[in-house]
């Protein structure tokens, strides 16, 4: 072999030993540090080695499948998830869609900017939860509209514009489990669960024993969606895309329905 073959040998090994052994993209995820189950589990800027939550399962699971990323987990207050993803000192979050987040986030669209929902990690749909009798008093509460209901939510819920005009005195809680242990316990009337994963109906209520049922149809569905800071995703376009495309090929919802299991 010529001396120019051996050298057009060397450096096509070189190459690729360079794509075998290239470092990896960090990507650094932030999410909530609060127990918002069964999404993220466990309080605090520590991330769970066992039981995370299912969206922290997924995500390192794509971090396994995917060899040329490495995901990075932080965790922090919600608010300044979104603050540093802006700024660019985290690259991603999930997050339902918002107007107004796109100014600093990348959602997967299409070329007309329609969200492609097909790429969305997750799709949770919440109902109103209570006893038989609150579910006859909601469907006749057209004859006491004065008369308020008491409805427990717990953090990482909210009611969507149409439930917010509906007679409710509030109690704020700081987990689901509190929200639950006070309507078992009959001091408020109503709460709020996630009832259904997909088209999968499911429940997360742990008290036995009771009537307590979701009240279908859900009052809200939002999809999930790992969106990317603008700065990462102009640097790193076609490893988003790859990352999307993992997520709309793996069956996410049955991640989700194993941690609901878990607790009932």
């Amino acid at each position: 072999m010529s001396i120019s073959g051996l050298n057009y040998l060397f450096i096509i090994g070189l190459m690729f030993s360079s794509a075998v052994f290239a470092n990896p993209q960090t990507l650094i995820f932030c999410y909530e540090d609060k127990d918002v189950a069964p999404m993220f589990l466990g309080i605090g800027q520590e991330v769970p080695i066992d039981n995370p939550g299912a969206s922290i399962e997924i995500l390192k699971q794509l971090d396994a499948d995917i060899p040329n990323v490495s995901i990075s987990f932080v965790r922090k207050p919600w608010r300044r998830c979104l603050n540093d993803l802006e700024l660019n000192r985290v690259n991603a979050v999930i997050a339902s869609y918002r107007d107004g987040r796109e100014r600093f986030a990348v959602y997967p669209t299409n070329e007309k900017g329609v969200l492609l929902e097909k790429f969305a990690v997750s799709r949770f749909s919440s109902c109103l939860i209570g006893r038989a009798r609150f579910h006859k008093q909601w469907q006749t509460r057209e004859v006491f509209q004065n008369k308020a209901f008491t409805i427990a939510i717990p953090n990482g819920y909210g009611l969507n514009s149409a439930l917010k005009e509906e007679p409710f005195y509030i109690h704020n809680t700081f987990s689901k489990d509190k929200a639950f242990e006070l309507l078992d316990k009959g001091v408020v009337q109503a709460s709020v669960d996630l009832c259904q994963v997909d088209d999968l109906k499911v429940s997360s209520y742990q008290h036995k024993g009771s009537d307590v049922k979701p009240l279908y149809p859900p009052y809200e569905t939002t999809d999930g969606y790992l969106i990317f800071s603008k700065q990462f995703y102009q640097q790193n376009s076609q490893l988003s895309k790859e990352i999307w495309q993992w997520l709309a090929r793996f069956d996410s919802a049955q991640i989700y329905i194993k941690y609901l299991q878990a607790v009932e």
